[in-house]
């Protein structure tokens, strides 16, 4: 969201509108927010929502269903934006607990299902497969109770989301994903489902199914010519490949991690979190590969889209240089990698409150490598982004 070019929606902040207006307001603009994600202008679209979330306490007494619908659009944006499913989840529960205190309309109704829908997403994210379960079944008793009132879900494809997210929940979720194939509906969800199952497949160390499950995604998702079901599927592609014994499939993975990066980065941004998450996914391959020049090209490629990012002084730019000297040890290039040390720990001083066993690790490394002592400390520490 630009709020450059928005910024009459946010007169209501100023103290001379009455209270009426306000809550109106207030309504108006909720309803706006999740139309209008701006995906380079993340932070401050976070900090409009929050500022939001304090304005509606204030009335909360009067109506609180704009507090559930600013909390509900926070979380949304933290998890959509940030994959800070935490953030996510605490956001989504207490919009519960507000859209629950006014269920007398289908507004109402339908912020609560989304609410327990963003909940069971982050929860089954967070490894709570069973609270997820617990959130995804009161979403659809929601449902019922919207049509017991002759409605249907604001969202055309909310009911079928939380259908396949239930399924995947259940201890019978491969029968149940299965099933919902066979119910042939749209080849963009279809292909989701595939994905899904190969999911599956590949938790169960079942990699040749992962694979053809992933591929027949990426077929579907190559008929309707959605540019972003073609990024997910490829990139999923590209890692079962990774993950396979056969002759040829790192190969693969690899040419399709790269494929897959263009893809995201055509329909989003070199900055979007989908395009720098699998540059980070090709980047683990190539070392996984040993194949470390290529690794520290494709990372050195990606250094000033993670700063415009994140920001220099982030975790993620001090994970970027602890792993960019990693790479230069191995390389036997000591005074790069003395360099990119400091660099992230220097970061790390900044951002942390107190040392942790990553700053000790880092500390130790600069100590040894200034002392003139080559061992190459264990890769393991450095290797993978986290």
């Amino acid at each position: 969201m630009n709020l450059h070019h928005t910024s009459n929606k946010f007169k209501l902040f100023e103290p001379e509108v009455s209270l009426t207006n306000k809550l109106k307001h207030l309504r108006n603009v909720l309803e706006a927010f999740p139309l209008e994600i701006d995906r380079e202008d993340t932070e401050m679209y976070l900090h409009s929502l929050i500022k939001l979330v304090a304005y509606a306490k204030l009335f909360s007494h009067e109506d609180p269903l704009p507090l559930a619908a600013a909390h509900l659009a926070l979380g949304l944006v933290y998890v959509v934006k940030k994959s800070y499913w935490k953030q996510g989840e605490h956001h989504s529960s207490e919009a519960v607990v507000h859209a629950e205190n006014v269920l007398t309309s289908k507004e109402q109704i339908n912020t609560l299902i989304e609410s327990y829908y963003l909940m069971g997403f982050c929860r089954l994210k967070l490894g709570k497969t069973g609270e997820a379960l617990e959130a995804t079944t009161a979403a659809r008793n929601c449902i019922e109770e919207l049509g017991y009132l002759g409605h249907k879900p604001n969202c055309p494809d909310l009911e079928y989301k939380i259908a396949v997210l239930a399924a995947w929940c259940s201890p019978s979720r491969l029968q149940l994903l299965q099933e919902s194939l066979e119910c042939q509906g749209p080849p963009d969800k279809n292909a989701y489902i595939h994905l899904m199952i190969a999911q599956y497949y590949r938790d169960n160390k079942n990699i040749n199914d992962a694979l053809k499950s992933a591929k027949q995604a990426l077929n579907l998702a190559n008929q309707f010519e959605d540019v972003a079901m073609q990024a997910d599927a490829t990139r999923y592609l590209a890692e079962c490949y990774i993950e396979s014994p056969g002759h040829g499939c790192v190969e693969e993975g690899l040419l399709l991690f790269r494929k897959s990066i263009a893809l995201y980065t055509t329909h989003f941004s070199g900055l979007d979190l989908s395009t720098l998450s699998t540059n980070d996914l090709l980047i683990n391959a190539l070392i996984k590969q040993e194949m470390y020049d290529e690794a520290v090209e494709e990372l050195k490629a990606v250094k000033e889209a993670k700063i415009l990012k994140f920001g220099e002084f982030s975790k993620q730019m001090a994970d970027f240089y602890k792993q960019l000297g990693s790479l230069y040890l191995i390389q036997s290039r000591t005074k790069e990698a003395l360099s990119v040390f400091k660099s992230s720990l220097s970061i790390l001083n900044v951002i942390q409150t107190k040392p942790n066993s990553v700053t000790t690790s880092i500390r130790n490394t600069i100590k040894s490598l200034e002392a003139n002592k080559t061992e190459k400390p264990a890769f393991k520490l450095y290797s993978k982004v986290s």
